[in-house]
């Protein structure tokens, strides 16, 4: 009961905006106009009001974000060992296992952070600005590896990104407030608490209407590989990790989940840029969040 009452939200929000875009009740670019919404508005604004308004003395997150950079550049390395078992080929390298390590914080480790118990909640959401910009740097240099390309016209993209994202400059603002014990004026923290309860619902009904929406075709053999890494060896490895570190129940749940998210949907946008591989980065989105049903529930029930 603990389980459904956690996840069915979530994934029933999700569901409801599939089918929504399905049914064609959504207009034509409200898919798009809401994705912005949640992105550069509700989300950030989710995190800064939760991190502002957060209890002190919970601690800074050093050793979380330890174990998950670790657990991260470990994924990165096996998965790269796996392309080359799998045969895939040489321009589709760095799009596999970027859809094999990439998953989607923002839309989805964020607000199941936000609804789980007994977890460090501060702590994990200040990790997510560093390992935003962990994610966002490896994977261009995967994309540019398997492509072979010249660097020089791509890492002004990946650092304008990084000090563009809404998410990352949303966790240094509140961290920051938070560090130094500040609080808001009154009515402004109750004005930005009731815009952040946009943000959840708005986030898990685009994700939704992305699944529909997303071109579904490739290879599927190997689209299913990269979310079986994602959803199932990715937080395998993440516990390792942390019973290596010695964390406590807490911060090993957060590795666990945030490592068993599904594939990030910005991950396609990437690939489209940097000449990826389009029918394995879209295909390896739409299967890590199926399989990722079944992964986070287990490791709630389990961990």
């Amino acid at each position: 009961m603990q389980i459904l009452t956690i996840l069915s939200p979530l994934f029933l929000t999700i569901a409801l905006g599939a089918w929504l875009q399905r049914s064609g009740f959504f207009g034509e670019d409200f898919l798009a106009g809401a994705n912005k919404l949640s992105y550069w508005v509700g989300l950030p604004i989710l995190v800064v009001i939760s991190l502002i308004t957060a209890e002190h003395g919970e601690g800074g997150g050093g050793r979380l974000l330890v174990a998950l950079v670790i657990g991260t550049f470990v994924s990165v390395g096996l998965a790269w060992s796996a392309a080359r078992l799998l045969r895939v080929k040489s321009g589709s390298e760095g799009t596999w296992v970027q859809a094999a390590f990439r998953g989607n914080l923002t839309f989805i480790g964020l607000p199941i952070i936000l609804t789980m118990p007994n977890i460090p909640r501060t702590a994990a959401i200040l990790t997510m600005a560093p390992l935003l910009i962990v994610f966002n740097t490896i994977s261009v240099c995967l994309l540019v590896a398997s492509r072979h390309r010249s660097t020089g016209s791509v890492w002004p993209m990946v650092t304008r990104e990084i000090f563009r994202n809404p998410v990352i400059l949303a966790s240094v603002l509140g961290g920051a407030v938070y560090a130094a014990g500040g609080s808001l004026w009154l009515p402004l923290e109750r004005t930005l608490i009731q815009i952040s309860r946009m943000a959840l619902p708005l986030a898990l009904l685009c994700i939704g209407g992305a699944l529909v929406t997303t071109p579904f075709r490739g290879n599927r053999r190997i689209a299913i590989a990269a979310a079986v890494f994602k959803t199932l060896l990715s937080p395998l490895i993440g516990y390792g990790v942390a019973r290596a570190m010695r964390l406590d129940p807490g911060e090993t749940r957060v590795v666990l989940l945030l490592m068993a998210c599904p594939t990030a949907a910005i991950s396609y946008t990437m690939v489209r840029q940097l000449g990826g591989d389009e029918a394995v980065a879209a295909s390896s989105i739409v299967f890590s969040t199926l399989f990722s049903a079944i992964a986070l529930p287990a490791i709630i029930a389990f961990v």
